[in-house]
């Protein structure tokens, strides 16, 4: 018996059919690569401009500055959260094993972008006879750190994407049925030990080195770019 036109054409493009069918898994599965550079290296002059392609390349990815201070060179973001596969249209995740635990695990991202001159080094802790907490804002010890505003030299930029996940308090999961399962309850309904902390559910669990080279790399072409007379938007300071 001869084989069906469509088993020719299969046996015919069948490693064709498979490689378009990995592409478009990989498609799926995101954009994230490891081939973004882990630091970089700019002139103090480039600084200003560094700074605005930080917070540009944080919007484009969905997480715009909550925090931005340009004296001491540190942007602090939004979260969000991150794609999973009942969600096709979404291309953020780092690879097929990222996007099953964003389906199976409620995750999200934030970046956190650090501005160092070249080569510094913070103080080691055990130098330190003793420890008094943290300076008083504005006072000598609070502003020692540097000035990036104002310094002149090499200055390195490095971002840390953390990934946190969402956990429900007191849960308690049934082995045998989801109807069962049931979450415990505080005994003393309204009593609190008196902190001021935000009682927050979400919980580092790691960092995305994928993701925080693939935004270093779009920082490096923003910066690469020619400079334009368009005024800097205004950005949050603390």
């Amino acid at each position: 018996m001869s084989a069906s036109p469509i088993h020719a054409i299969i046996g015919k493009h069948g490693a064709l059919l498979c490689g378009v069918l990995a592409s478009c898994v990989l498609v799926l599965t995101g954009c994230n690569t490891m081939s973004g550079p882990t630091v970089i290296e700019i002139d103090s002059t480039d600084y200003s401009k560094a700074f605005t392609a930080c917070i540009e390349a944080s919007r484009s990815a969905g997480m715009p500055p909550q925090a931005a201070d340009r004296t001491t060179g540190i942007i602090e973001t939004e979260p969000r959260t991150i794609g999973s596969w009942i969600e096709p249209w979404r291309f953020d995740s780092t690879g097929a094993l990222q996007k099953v635990e964003n389906t199976a695990q409620f995750q999200r991202r934030r970046v956190r972008f650090v501005f160092t001159p070249k080569d510094w080094r913070p103080e080691s802790i055990e130098s330190i006879a003793t420890m008094t907490g943290p300076a008083e804002p504005g006072s000598k010890d609070d502003l020692k750190r540097f000035d990036l505003e104002n310094y002149n030299g090499l200055i390195e930029i490095r971002a840390r994407v953390f990934v946190e996940r969402n956990f429900t308090d007191g849960i308690r999961i049934h082995p045998w049925s989801a109807t069962l399962t049931s979450q415990t309850q505080t005994p003393t309904p309204g009593v609190t030990d008196g902190s001021t902390r935000t009682q927050t559910t979400w919980t580092p669990v790691g960092r995305d080195e994928a993701s925080e080279r693939t935004i270093l790399a779009e920082i490096q072409n923003l910066i690469n770019e020619p400079a334009t007379s368009s005024q800097t938007a205004a950005v949050p300071s603390s």
